[in-house]
């Protein structure tokens, strides 16, 4: 069988290794002993349909737990059984409570779980196991005559995945377009919200809002009223009604509150009457609100998801909720991890976490911490050998390749600090 060449150690094995990646996993995969293990799982992999199905044949199991470095796990079959069956969607699910996500990958990858749809027995899922199979088997092979080739393998195969922002899912790309939509929109009216932000503090009475024009169009069309306005804008006396009906109307609003059920905010029929009522606080045992400091941003903030109007080729079907005049982007997730989340599964991976350890020169004793100190350090050595903590850095394969050189290298002053110890010394000389 084809064992992978490395001529040396550190970062000479590395470099002939890199140069001649292509050639010897062409070659390794093409072994007779490879190929026979794939003809098997292709020809066989469609007649499974179910977990226990896949448990039941160990040469398919093989592959299959291979493809995700779990190959240690093999004789544990019921265990693999049961994290299949409950499948990876909900939280709680078994696979989901390891913090090595190899496990979470390998579940989802077969979809036998509640819910889910299994892609077993396609060509597409077949051919990528396989091919997953043979980098595996590969990494593992090159283990075998240095181990830190292995995890320089590994990491630079997966931690690209890892670190890579997701793929924002159409729901944000159309969210992030309102929202860009919405700042252009609060940029037009920064004259009425300047004006409303440093004036509204000094009314006092609701004679005082009344008397001001510009603050009285404002909240009125920051609580849908904007009809109104126009009729008490444009009202003009007559013999038949000498009265401004609708501004006596909103100052009735204003005055009474909405305490009472008898109060005229409470007996209209549109909602929008009592909610500016309240909002105010002008009326019988209320608070008012216009002194506080938070009241312009309340009314403003109403004002903006008032009248804003989402353009028609964004997209966009969800709610449109507006806070500190932004559009609210928190609710449209854009699949990606959290930094820490993502720092979490480096150190629960234990390819990923022994590459890092060693490239920030971390003791073995390390993992014995509290883990979320172990974060903080990890986090905290990051930022001194690549100037921040954010993990999506190591979606550039110039920057992988960085951590992966201070890796072999502290690998190789380790190794030759062993092979030079007076230990080490005499028991050459005993030997020779």
């Amino acid at each position: 069988m084809f064992q992978p060449i490395i001529p040396g150690s550190g970062l000479a094995g590395w470099s002939f290794l890199q140069r001649t990646y292509d050639t010897q996993i062409r070659t390794f995969s093409e072994a007779p002993q490879q190929s026979r293990v794939a003809d098997y799982f292709a020809e066989n992999i469609t007649g499974v349909k179910t977990a226990k199905d896949l448990v039941s044949d160990r040469r398919l199991l093989e592959v299959a737990l291979g493809a995700f470095g779990l190959q240690d796990d093999i004789e544990n079959r019921f265990f693999i059984q049961k994290m299949l069956e409950e499948g990876s969607v909900n939280d709680d699910a078994l696979a989901n409570r390891f913090s090595d996500r190899r496990y979470s990958e390998f579940v989802e990858s077969f979809g036998f779980g509640p819910g889910e749809t299994t892609p077993v027995g396609t060509q597409a899922f077949t051919d990528k196991l396989i091919s997953r199979y043979f980098a595996n088997s590969f990494e593992v092979a090159a283990g075998q005559q240095d181990d830190s080739m292995r995890v320089a393998l590994y990491a630079q195969r997966t931690l690209a995945e890892l670190a890579s922002p997701a793929a924002k899912p159409p729901e944000r790309v159309a969210a992030e377009l309102v929202s860009a939509s919405v700042d252009e929109y609060v940029a037009s009216i920064t004259d009425e919200t300047e004006y409303f932000e440093s004036r509204i503090s000094s009314v006092l009475t609701v004679e005082d809002l009344l008397s001001d024009e510009r603050l009285l169009k404002f909240s009125l069309v920051a609580f849908g009223l904007g009809d109104d306005y126009e009729e008490i804008v444009n009202f003009e006396p007559t013999a038949q009604v000498p009265e401004n009906e609708t501004l006596k109307k909103i100052a009735n609003v204003l005055s009474q509150g909405s305490i009472a059920n008898i109060a005229l905010a409470n007996q209209l029929d549109n909602p929008a009457y009592a909610e500016l009522s309240r909002a105010f606080g002008f009326g019988i045992a209320e608070d008012r609100q216009t002194t506080r400091s938070s009241f312009p941003d309340i009314v403003i903030d109403r004002y903006i998801q008032q009248n804003f109007s989402v353009p028609e080729d964004a997209g966009f079907t969800g709610s449109l909720v507006i806070s500190d005049r932004e559009f609210e982007l928190e609710p449209f997730s854009l699949n990606d991890m959290s930094n820490d989340a993502k720092w979490f599964t480096i150190l629960g991976e234990p390819p990923l976490r022994a590459l890092f350890e060693k490239a920030f020169n971390l003791p073995s004793e390390f993992g014995q911490v509290d883990i979320e100190q172990q974060l903080y350090v990890f986090k905290e050595r990051a930022r001194a050998a690549f100037g921040d903590d954010n993990v999506n850095r190591f979606s550039d394969p110039v920057v992988i390749e960085d951590l992966i050189q201070k890796y072999l290298t502290r690998s190789q002053i380790d190794a030759f600090s062993v092979n030079t110890s007076p230990a080490s010394i005499a028991l050459t000389l005993l030997q020779s």
